[in-house]
């Protein structure tokens, strides 16, 4: 027979596709409602219109008609209210505070953490030089992510080399809440983007600050805007170690990093600084994308590697990381960026590169909540 009790217990092993909990230990199942032998069932998702919502869906109809009483399954999805989401979010905290896994611990003592609040991951794009097309490779994953469904932010943490708002063709002034938040500007997918170039009265205007005056600007960039709910922030790091990159491992609560390089010996050198930064700050690295791979000639397809033999593969063995994937050189990308249509460009190899960092934070999330330490995603080449 059909109850509320053994839809309960049939839905136990359905899994958030992103968390990786059970729906029912989430507190995502609300209303059931049973007629015979057809169930209703609404879900309450943990951020609006989540683009794995018909996954969600799918499963919970599999887990009911698995039992065999079941014979048509109705799922209807609602979103829950931020006071809900405060508990979850309360809930899993101690969760894993109970499972004994450590939680990441930033270097550098006097500066204050800021809170993460409606933001699921935080991931820093970071190189140890510049010229790799790191900001490139923001603005792509943002993109991509945003073509999956995903609510997505982009911060400029390059305060004295923004890009990211002329690739995305913004000029707008964002403009304030009368609470006093900064609302960023939303480009026409619906990326919100804030950068100090927005700010600026004149964009050209050069930024000459001392150490301690970028340290305050990037926390203002983060913590006096209002992101809103977000899948994903994704922060463009200027290349190096210095005193913004070290701002934003200390200050932001980052989920991970990702690192870009290219073929050349000294990209690869030099890449290998920012990793062991990472390693230091005791920060996630969620893999290494590399970008300027190769070019393929549009006549014959040949692939012509302009900066010598792709690394990448074998460089992240060597530092123990994921690699993520290779981007092509294409002349399309630089009329984009030019033109201000990023968002109208899109490539096979970013797409794989989105899917695979998707992947890889929703990992982190099921270590964590096992009570698992936060493991590298190979084991580095022995030497």
């Amino acid at each position: 027979m059909i109850d509320k009790q053994s839809v309960i217990e049939s839905l136990r092993g359905v899994l958030d596709p992103e968390i990786g909990i059970s729906i029912v230990d989430l507190n995502m199942v609300r209303d059931i409602t049973i007629t015979d032998d057809h169930v209703k069932v609404k879900i309450a998702l943990t951020v609006a219109h989540c683009p794995l919502a018909k996954t969600l869906q799918s499963d919970v109809e599999k887990a009911l008609r698995k039992s065999g009483q079941v014979h048509s399954v109705t799922v209807e999805t609602t979103s829950m209210s931020k006071s809900e989401l405060d508990e979850l979010r309360t809930m899993l905290q101690n969760k894993t505070a109970k499972t004994g896994a450590e939680p990441r611990t930033n270097v550098g003592a006097g500066i204050e953490r800021l809170g993460k609040r409606e933001i699921r991951n935080i991931i820093a794009i970071v190189s140890g030089k510049g010229g790799v097309g790191k900001s490139f490779v923001t603005s792509m994953l943002a993109c991509e992510l945003r073509r999956q469904g995903y609510e997505v932010g982009v911060l400029d943490a390059d305060l004295t080399g923004p890009s990211i708002a002329k690739v995305f063709g913004l000029t707008n002034h964002p403009s304030k809440s009368p609470a006093g938040a900064i609302t960023p500007i939303e480009t026409k997918t619906g990326i919100k983007v804030m950068s100090i170039n927005l700010v600026l009265d004149d964009p050209g205007t050069p930024v000459i600050w001392r150490g301690p005056i970028v340290n305050s600007v990037i926390r203002q960039l983060y913590w006096e805007v209002d992101w809103g709910p977000l899948h994903y922030l994704l922060v463009d790091l200027p290349p190096g170690t210095s005193d913004a990159p070290l701002t934003v491992f200390q200050s932001l609560p980052l989920d991970g990093v990702i690192v870009v390089s290219s073929p050349q010996d000294l990209a690869s050198l030099i890449v290998t600084k920012a990793v062991n930064m990472a390693k230091k700050m005791n920060t996630e690295i969620f893999g290494l994308i590399e970008n300027m791979s190769f070019l393929e000639c549009p006549g014959c397809g040949e692939k012509v590697h302009v900066f010598g033999p792709s690394q990448g593969e074998k460089l992240a063995e060597q530092l123990g990381i994921l690699f993520l994937g290779s981007i092509p050189i294409d002349p399309m990308i630089a009329r984009k960026s030019d033109e201000g249509r990023i968002e109208d460009y899109s490539s096979p190899a970013f797409q794989a590169t989105a899917d695979k960092l998707r992947l890889r934070t929703s990992e982190q999330v099921q270590q964590l909540m096992q009570g698992l330490p936060i493991a590298w995603a190979v084991e580095p080449a022995k030497s």
